[in-house]
């Protein structure tokens, strides 16, 4: 080989190390579900971290160390919004990135453009009320045609801080779209095809869900969001369930099981623990995996014991 042709070798390897690979946009979201969705929407030109852990309860965590460095290297943050995880405004000064405050170019709130249920009047803005959120339900990622308008709104902002591969991230969206609502109109059809009686929930966590999958709730185990409940309520929950031959009890994973379980039993039912969250439940590591199983297990409990033959009162 001549000197030329070596040199001209080294060069034209010089300079492709020069050229340094195009950094992947650094994403941390506060669940697994938004860290699913930003999975799906971001595909190659993303990572994505979730500070949570699919079976937390999303208002009571309590932030670690290590969430105040994964946020210093974010590029973007994606949480839930509205007043959904109280923890979040204190881990976001302790990172001390201007952009990752609300209203920041690297903030994103993930309720934006959620029509959202249970809004409070201004005469139920009590401590007399409960725990209520005062902007809303915010467990809108359990409506998985929320997960889509929650797809396009991620979509959207990755272009804005990455408008090279603005095309994939929009593509990507509609497909996406296509998926969850296929799947929505399948998975609806097979809950009415259960003719289920009205259910009972632990909390409102459920609201958004029994909506889109058209279940009625008969009552919740709480008397008052985030109210403990005591022997009188249960034993009224229990009259009324019987009245209405309801016989299933809906909760999260992070929920008191002992006293949803013993409800169920009173009235010969079942108690059902559902998937509030990607990764909520063995199994569910995928946001579209999250309906497929819950409906799964409302399937399973009606095929073991199905509705009386008088039908629902």
């Amino acid at each position: 080989m001549s000197a030329t042709t070596t040199l001209g070798s080294l060069a034209l390897l010089l300079a492709t190390l020069a050229v340094p690979a195009q950094a992947k946009v650094a994403v941390v979201t506060t669940t697994p579900s938004l860290a699913d969705i930003a999975k799906r929407i971001g595909g190659q030109q993303v990572t994505v971290h979730s500070l949570m852990r699919g079976n937390e309860n999303p208002h009571n965590v309590v932030p670690k160390p290590s969430f105040v460095m994964k946020l210093r290297s974010a590029d973007l943050f994606v949480h839930t919004g509205l007043d959904a995880e109280p923890w979040v405004s204190t881990l976001l000064r302790s990172a001390r990135k201007h952009e990752l405050l609300p209203g920041g170019d690297a903030n994103i709130d993930a309720s934006t453009g959620i029509d959202l249920l249970e809004i409070p009047q201004n005469n139920e803005l009590t401590r007399a009320m409960g725990d209520i959120h005062v902007y809303g339900n915010p467990h809108y990622l359990l409506d998985p045609l929320n997960g889509v308008r929650v797809g396009y709104t991620l979509s959207s902002r990755f272009a804005d801080f990455d408008p090279t591969h603005a095309h994939e991230y929009a593509t990507r969206a509609k497909e996406m779209d296509s998926e969850l609502t296929h799947q929505t109109a399948v998975l609806l059809k097979r809950v009415q095809s259960l003719a289920l009686c009205p259910v009972v929930t632990y909390h409102r966590t459920w609201s958004y869900f029994l909506k889109r999958f058209d279940i009625t709730k008969l009552g919740e185990i709480e008397p008052k969001p985030g109210i403990a409940s005591g022997p009188r309520h249960i034993a009224a929950l229990s009259r009324e369930m019987r009245r209405s031959a309801s016989r299933l009890v809906i909760s999260t994973s992070y929920e008191d099981r002992r006293i949803a379980s013993r409800l169920a039993e009173s009235v010969g039912g079942k108690h059902l623990v559902l998937a509030q969250d990607v990764e909520a439940l063995p199994g569910v590591d995928r946001y579209r995996v999250l309906f497929e199983t819950n409906i799964g297990i409302l399937e399973t409990a009606v095929a073991i014991d199905p509705p009386v033959t008088k039908g629902c009162q």
